[in-house]
């Protein structure tokens, strides 16, 4: 007697797919060029000899007190323009001065991103942790240089004073929009992190198996 056809049953693949992790290494690679980059720009930048070279004032010397007003004018005139030359010197003086700080702040972010991106590439859960030690480093070196390089320029303020205020809040708006964007980026991380973790399934005699790595899930037991 011919047997009834019986289908087979579907066969459900558990192994994640490796690009769940691929692709967060990916992105980490282009995120350390661009900071690579932007480090390189920044040690380049001769603040030093910007500020020792280019001038646009001379001293005005003593207040003519017993000059006319036109002469003492002029003097004020003169007098604002030197500070405010002596002011941008010493400004650039210091963001000389802060220029190793923020290369050491990238050489740790970008061995952490490194090391995330290896771990990565070879499907390693605990890239993912290192992910995360990643973008915590990169937000706070982010907000530390907003607000650094921002109470260097403060002391400009008193030539703009029009601009303290918009500095103000320039200065928050950029803060937020890193912590935006660093939000929406660890809420990729956690996605991804979860969809590459091997899925499990309840015994069946509907399904079949197609098992991951013995490192990431134990076979179901044989018969």
């Amino acid at each position: 007697m011919e047997q009834p056809y019986a289908p087979s049953p579907p066969i459900i693949d558990l192994n994640p797919s490796p690009w769940w992790s691929w692709g967060v290494a990916i992105f980490l690679g282009i995120m350390v060029a661009l900071a690579a980059l932007g480090a390189l720009v920044l040690a380049l930048i001769p603040y030093d000899y910007i500020a020792t070279e280019y001038t646009w004032a001379e001293d005005p010397g003593e207040y003519p007190a017993n000059g006319s007003q036109e002469e003492q004018d002029g003097w004020n005139e003169s007098k604002e323009l030197w500070d405010l030359q002596q002011l941008t010197q010493t400004l650039l003086l210091e963001m000389e001065d802060e220029v190793p700080m923020q290369l050491t702040l990238f050489a740790g972010v970008t061995l952490v991103g490194i090391g995330a991106m290896i771990l990565l590439a070879r499907q390693n859960p605990n890239g993912f942790k290192l992910a995360y030690v990643w973008l915590l480093l990169s937000t706070s070196s982010n907000i530390y240089s907003t607000l650094r390089y921002n109470s260097l320029m403060s002391d400009l303020d008193q030539f703009f004073p029009e601009e303290a205020v918009s500095g103000t809040y320039q200065v928050a708006a950029s803060i937020g929009g890193t912590l935006a964007c660093n939000l929406v980026v660890l809420a990729v991380l956690i996605t991804c992190a979860v969809n590459s973790q091997p899925k499990h399934l309840e015994e069946s005699g509907f399904h079949l198996y197609h098992h991951p790595p013995s490192s990431h899930l134990q076979p179901p037991p044989k018969d």
